[in-house]
């Protein structure tokens, strides 16, 4: 028995003295330099930060954007930074919120599919805030969507997603936190101790649940604007001598993995540290839907052009995929808002057999009543497949039936969807559906002058010309 004591004596002393993996973390984020980055993940970043741009611009259009307009018209002007198709600034907090909603606003931005959420919409605007409070370069400023980008999906796949998704959080809100603290550390050149107390304070306030998708609140949006505003905040207390805990991840009493996950494995914060970038994981979406649908439509779209498939043709379709892909995009289908309506697989892919692609203004209007694309959303059967929902952590296959009149059907199985790295698009295309989703309301000249500063960050001495342009 006094063996047994003893062992449990040094189990807790170990436990004690065993520096936590955040703290690791932040003496690697708080070193880092872009020299260390492959090639391929600083043009990577470029992309997606244009992309992110593209699509803020477009959200200002939506609800949720008509939304944040007047919330920005209630707190006022004249703060220092920059709201992305907004004429005054607002104060770095409120810019950050605004740019996260924005960005998120189409549901057409970037994501990482290990870890099962949006790093752009949350890393892109707190570090414009913080890039604008210190005139910081455009080579800092790619620095900064580096340590943002690679923390979010480190922090999303320690996590564990599928089991933080079944406890109803969000990982783009409350992982995304994280990436959006380490972009304003990164910003404000924080040394690796203070750096790892703005991860502690993103730890304390991060959030975001999933509740919304059952009425379609616009709590879908805004998680990514409460994640850039904390990860901002995080940073700025940080650097004004704020104090986290030492253990934000994985202490006993309200550490943030055993809050919210059953299943944490707290060793993927530091795995591959320095050798594996995980931010090259990241995926720009060809289709304003969830992401866990688009291999779906992948296949949709595919068949179609093989076929030659019109609407009326279609009986009924059958998809095989992962339980939560089954969860989120399953459901009995019904005319919603936009922010319930983009998670539903049939409507999708009837919009595709339609038109082949999928757009924003898709989900908006009459058009989710058209007694046509209602037939085949209805009459499309989401299925959860045991051997698919096995690998949904590595991938987010569909397999897709196809059940045409006449008896014929039609099979596809796409494991990959368009903008994987496996599948990544080029930058032409990047660069054409930024065009289409700002060019409502920008000029082209100008957008091609935005397109090019960002395209060639580096040479930016500071991002005020660019923070000019993105003002209206």
């Amino acid at each position: 028995m006094r063996n047994a004591a003893v062992c449990c004596g040094i189990d807790v002393m170990l436990e004690m003295t065993r520096t936590p993996q955040s703290q690791e973390f932040a003496r690697f984020l708080a070193g880092l330099q872009l020299t260390d980055l492959p090639a391929q993940a600083t043009e990577l970043l470029k992309l997606c930060l244009l992309d992110t741009i593209g699509c803020a611009f477009g959200g200002q259009s939506t609800e949720a954007g008509k939304v944040t307009e007047r919330y920005l018209r209630r707190t006022g002007d004249g703060g220092s930074c920059t709201v992305i198709g907004w004429s005054s600034r607002a104060a770095p907090e409120v810019a950050a919120l605004a740019n996260g909603v924005l960005a998120h606003a189409l549901v057409f931005d970037d994501l990482h599919r290990h870890a099962k959420l949006h790093p752009g919409v949350t890393t892109i605007p707190a570090a414009l805030a913080a890039a604008e409070l210190t005139s910081a370069s455009g080579e800092a400023f790619l620095l900064a969507l580096a340590a943002g980008y690679e923390t979010t999906a480190r922090v999303g796949v320690a996590i564990d997603m599928a089991s933080h998704r079944h406890k109803g959080w969000r990982a783009t809100g409350t992982a995304g936190s994280f990436g959006a603290a380490a972009a304003a550390a990164c910003i404000l050149n924080l040394r690796a101790e203070a750096f790892h107390h703005a991860l502690a304070v993103a730890a304390a306030q991060a959030s975001g649940n999933w509740a919304f998708q059952e009425s379609g609140g616009m709590e879908l949006y805004l998680a990514a604007g409460t994640a850039a505003r904390n990860g901002l905040v995080a940073g700025l207390l940080a650097e004004a001598g704020f104090h986290g805990a030492d253990d934000p991840l994985t202490a006993r009493d309200g550490g943030f993995f055993g809050m919210t996950s059953e299943s944490a494995d707290a060793a993927q914060i530091s795995e591959g540290l320095g050798t594996r970038f995980r931010l090259l994981d990241t995926c720009i979406k060809m289709y304003p839907t969830c992401h866990s649908s688009q291999t779906g439509i992948d296949a949709v779209v595919n068949l179609r052009a093989r076929h030659n498939i019109a609407l009326a043709d279609v009986e009924r379709i059958v998809v095989r995929t992962a339980e939560i892909t089954q969860l989120q995009c399953g459901w009995p289908y019904e005319p919603a808002v936009p922010a319930k309506l983009i998670f539903h697989m049939g409507y999708a892919m009837a919009l595709a057999i339609r038109n082949g692609l999928v757009q924003p203004a898709d989900f908006e209007g009459a058009l989710p009543r058209d007694v046509e694309l209602s037939r085949v959303a209805k009459a499309t059967e989401v299925i959860a497949d045991t051997e698919l929902t096995a690998i949904y952590a590595e991938r987010k296959p569909c397999a897709v039936t196809i059940h045409l009149r006449g008896g014929r059907a039609l099979r596809e199985r796409v494991d990959y969807c368009r903008g994987e790295p496996e599948n990544p698009p080029e930058p032409s295309t990047v660069i054409t559906k930024f065009h289409a989703n700002a060019g409502e309301l920008v000029p082209a000249e100008k957008l091609d002058e935005i397109a090019e500063r960002v395209l060639d960050l580096e040479r930016e001495r500071d991002l005020g010309p660019l923070l000019k342009l993105l003002r209206q």
